[in-house]
């Protein structure tokens, strides 16, 4: 680890306990939230340290070699009234190890109309879309993630003796160092996004066959029984399809009906489309958790007539 990395964790190290004791006062936490949005390194340095202060209680004590005693010895109790210098040392020499021997499964998921951020240990990021579960478990040589449900961007930190893989369905996802989302939705083909980099796709099954690659600016498409299918699309689309990470939908000429679909995805609330309006088009960027106000600005737009009760948006003629 070069000297700037070990730099970073150390003071990643130092704000987790401050934090932790209560320590910051309010000229703390405005430099704390400085230094955290000067590099995106701090903010998965952060992550680790905050993930390894909180799992040191349930460390087990046989750990393996030179990571036994700090593992052993620093438990959260101790740190917590050591003090944020003591407690930065045992943690960033923690951090710095490659925490890899707690390879148990992490699952991380969000309910309806919710978005969550999540840092793995790795730098890598995490971002689940509505209604949404992974899994993950990390070990020495290799980042293995399984989506159960949903949808996720996941941007992957470079390295390259250590493969990260999605599993989703029966495909295999193979990314180093890119960016790209991944859906598991109901009655649709698995879908894969490649926003930065270069992913490998490949049948789990036929885990040795030739893969399918798709670079940047490409979606994959993969239905059970039939070949995967990867084809370019324009930036515009990709900022379209990535609008859920701010909590929006975008919709360009779409039908009502396929809208309504998207927006159930979304919260409880129902839009129920007539027939003689299902295939009118709308075009716009909405709130996704808002189907009423959807509702509303598409009635006034096409002059329907909306109709809001309970847990159901009518729109009609």
């Amino acid at each position: 680890m070069s000297s700037v990395n070990q730099e970073i964790d150390r003071r990643a190290a130092e704000w987790v306990a401050k934090r932790d004791l209560g320590e910051l006062s309010p000229e703390d936490q405005a430099h704390f939230e400085a230094w955290l949005s000067a590099d995106i390194r701090h903010l998965g340095a952060y992550g680790r340290a905050e993930a390894v202060l909180a799992r040191l209680e349930r460390v087990p004590g046989n750990a393996v070699n030179d990571i036994r005693e700090p593992l052993a010895i620093w438990s959260r109790r101790h740190i917590i009234w050591a003090g944020s210098a003591a407690a930065s040392v045992a943690i960033a020499g923690i951090v710095g190890a490659d925490f890899w021997l707690n390879a148990r499964e992490e699952i991380y998921a969000t309910q309806i109309g919710q978005v969550r951020e999540v840092v793995l240990s790795d730098s890598s990021v995490i971002t689940l879309n509505t209604n949404s579960k992974v899994t993950v478990r990390f070990t020495r040589d290799l980042r293995d993630i399984h989506l159960l449900q949903g949808e996720a961007l996941f941007d992957v930190a470079k390295n390259k003796k250590r493969p990260f893989i999605v599993h989703v369905g029966d495909m295999l996802v193979r990314a180093v160092g890119t960016s790209f989302t991944v859906s598991l939705l109901p009655q649709k083909p698995i879908q894969v996004l490649v926003k930065e980099g270069v992913v490998e796709l490949n049948r789990a099954n036929k885990s040795k066959a030739v893969p399918v690659r798709a670079n940047a600016n490409m979606q994959v498409f993969a239905m059970q029984n039939a070949p995967i299918v990867a084809a370019r699309v324009p930036q515009a689309q990709i900022q379209r399809d990535l609008a859920w990470q701010f909590g929006q939908i975008a919709l360009d000429n779409q039908s009502l009906k396929d809208a309504a679909t998207e927006f159930a995805r979304y919260s409880d609330v129902r839009i129920d489309v007539a027939p003689t309006v299902a295939n009118r088009t709308v075009t716009g960027l909405f709130i996704s958790n808002d189907p009423v106000g959807f509702a509303k600005a598409a009635a006034a737009v096409l002059k329907l007539k909306v109709e809001v009760n309970d847990r159901v948006v009518k729109l009609s003629d």
